[in-house]
């Protein structure tokens, strides 16, 4: 089913518009108004909103592909906090956290454009191809591989002959049984052999480990997706989004990196004006509704469950921004009646603006000592946010 044969043709486009108009429309209000209360939010208050929504995100993705990922494990990893060994899981999640902070900072045309994205997926120019190289077969691409691997171990039986030989003349020596000359023969070229494709000293070993399929036309994967990319301008902004999202899961472009597509169809919100305060959070969206996606459903269906998700999104953020304004406004209560250099206040904005809030960070960010910064968690009493690490030394807190 994952082929670059995604169908888009102009009457499927004015089907879509037609059907998914008011989705659509309903779908760019409510990214509107989050915007909106980002943008009119007080700074601490929508810097906090933004951070949270990278970790939610990153969770839900996890979920999505039927992971199991704790939130506070992940804030945790994040941190360098690790209360146990990180699962695989944990540590895809932190890489999509990194990801999406990367993203957020850099313009949306900056990373939509086709050269950043072969970078980012590890295509090289020279694998770019016509039309006519993309509709190569993979068995051919595969003989090729195989003749290409084939050349290299003709090299290395040209280097390993002298060993060899002299390997023969050993074990000829030391058993008297030609056929386990053969297998200790056999085993030498093969460590050997090992050792220099699991040399992580060279760049060549490095890219040895790189295994992909040669079958996999990532290059036309990704040209396909950005035709349609392309098809989608001349459409609203949140149903060429969608179809973006929908296009990069039937196509995969990148076959490790799947969680990808979401950040770059919430880019494609942000280079269309939607979202530019913030990176929106659609795997969350896709996650919290009863929508899931599949290759096996019609091109409509797939369409307007992305748009539910979008909106479902737009929801969650902005129930996210009340909740942590309540949770503000619990701890200001105890700093009413302080004195004007108190640094309680201050302590309040760093819980909200981070997700993860330790006695060295606060005593580095308010500067004051760890001591002073326990005090003051002690004076918060019931509204202190929860504990996350679970331990008696090196604790740390959070709104999560």
């Amino acid at each position: 089913m994952n082929s670059i044969c995604y169908d888009f043709s102009r009457i499927q486009r004015q089907a879509l518009v037609s059907d998914c108009a008011a989705a659509s429309e309903a779908v760019a209000i409510a990214l509107a108004r989050c915007d909106e209360r980002l943008l009119r939010a007080e700074p601490v208050l929508a810097e906090g909103a933004r951070q949270r929504g990278h970790a939610f995100e990153a969770q839900a993705l996890i979920g999505l592909a039927g992971g199991l990922c704790p939130l506070e494990d992940v804030v945790l990893h994040d941190a360098g906090m690790d209360v146990r060994s990180p699962t695989r899981e944990i540590t895809r999640a932190a890489a999509m956290l990194d990801e999406r902070r990367r993203l957020a900072r850099r313009e949306p045309a900056e990373i939509l454009s086709p050269s950043a994205l072969r970078q980012r997926l590890g295509i090289d120019g020279s694998q770019e191809s016509d039309g006519a190289d993309r509709r190569e077969s993979a068995p051919v691409a595969a003989k090729k591989l195989v003749a290409q691997w084939n050349r290299i171990d003709l090299d290395d039986d040209e280097e390993d002959q002298a060993d060899d030989d002299e390997l023969d003349l050993e074990d000829e020596r030391e058993h008297a049984d030609p056929a386990f000359a053969e297998i200790d023969v056999l085993l030498a070229r093969t460590r050997k052999k090992l050792d220099a494709w699991n040399d992580l000293s060279s760049d060549q070993g490095r890219k040895n480990l790189t295994l992909r399929d040669p079958g996999y036309d990532a290059a036309g994967r990704l040209a396909r997706w950005l035709a349609i990319l392309e098809e989608g301008r001349g459409l609203p902004a949140a149903l060429a989004a969608a179809l973006a999202l929908d296009a990069w899961l039937w196509l995969e472009p990148s076959e490790r990196s799947g969680e990808l597509g979401f950040a770059y169809a919430a880019t494609v919100l942000r280079q269309r004006g939607l979202g530019s305060v913030h990176l929106p959070t659609l795997g969350l969206g896709l996650r919290r509704g009863k929508f899931r996606w599949s290759p096996h459903q019609a091109l409509p269906a797939r369409i307007g469950g992305l748009l539910g998700a979008l909106s479902e999104a737009a929801a969650v953020g902005q129930a996210d921004l009340d909740r942590l304004s309540l949770a503000r406004e619990l701890m200001l209560r105890k700093c009413e009646g302080r004195r004007e250099h108190s640094k309680l206040g201050e302590l309040v904005d760093l819980f909200v603006a981070s997700p993860l809030v330790t006695v060295q960070l606060a005593a580095a960010r308010l500067n004051v000592s760890p001591q002073a910064v326990e005090a003051m968690l002690r004076e918060l009493g019931a509204s202190l946010p929860r504990e996350l690490t679970g331990r008696k030394r090196y604790r740390a807190w959070g709104v999560v």
